[in-house]
């Protein structure tokens, strides 16, 4: 297994082009040394859903490292498109996708070529639910919510949607890298809080709330953690905080 300079994790977008362009920027990402996850949730409550994921369609065929999970919001996308297809609302009916967030991503999709919106739905529909690696002997498993803790064949429920179980209960030696839950509703809400976490059960938090006020997208440096964190050292805030990216 090739050995990367890098392995970073992107948390969620959420239709927020901008700031993923600002973050981008930052990352300099380089096929030939770095490994990239994008972790999910790339579509809905943000402005520019269909921008992003062209972008992240556009990075995951350049780039021979770089991966793309799906998150709950491209799953709810797909059962919604499974049922009613593009260019129908659900006009005084309640729908789970376009209640959270789907009405601009469903709007921007209808009014493409349809050839182009094939083409993003057949992208979406090929995303896995996750990704696995390991740096230093240290297995790392990329997955969008997380993982049940107590059950050894995981459901899609869980990988997509899980959250406190995973959370409170997670004890594996696996370093669990995720994005879904903001860390400004992780062990209590702290709207401030807006960056990435590295818990003591080995999981590290990106989704740092892309969509909520004073919220952004970050990249966590997921080798260099591990490689901090060597003879089982205890990272500190601001050795962690030299772990990650973000945007503006």
């Amino acid at each position: 297994m090739m050995a990367f300079r890098r392995i970073l994790a992107v948390g969620d977008i959420h239709g927020h082009m901008e700031k993923l362009r600002s973050l981008w920027k930052q990352i300099a990402f380089d096929d030939k040394e770095d490994m990239l996850v994008f972790l999910g949730d790339y579509i809905d409550r943000g402005a520019e859903p269909i921008e992003v994921l062209r972008f992240v369609r556009m990075q995951v065929e350049q780039n021979e490292n770089v991966h793309a999970l799906c998150g709950n919001h491209e799953a709810m996308m797909l059962g919604y498109l499974k049922e009613y297809g593009l260019g129908r609302t659900l006009l005084g009916h309640w729908n789970v996708w376009l209640m959270n967030g789907g009405k601009v991503t469903h709007r921007q999709l209808d009014a493409l070529p349809a050839e182009e919106a094939e083409e993003l739905i057949a992208f979406v529909k090929t995303r896995p639910l996750y990704f696995r690696t390991q740096h230093g002997g240290q297995s790392i498993l990329f997955v969008h919510a997380g993982v049940h803790p107590t059950r050894k064949k995981q459901t899609s429920s869980d990988l997509l949607w899980i959250r406190d179980e995973f959370f409170e209960l997670y004890r594996g030696a696996e370093l669990v890298v995720v994005g879904h839950t903001p860390t400004q509703a992780i062990g209590g809400r702290d709207m401030s809080r807006n960056v990435p976490l590295f818990l003591p059960n080995n999981i590290i938090a990106c989704d740092t709330g892309s969509f909520l006020p004073g919220g952004r997208i970050s990249c966590v440096d997921v080798a260099r953690c591990l490689d901090l964190r060597a003879d089982g050292h205890r990272l500190t805030e601001e050795e962690f905080a030299s772990c990650y990216m973000q945007s503006a």
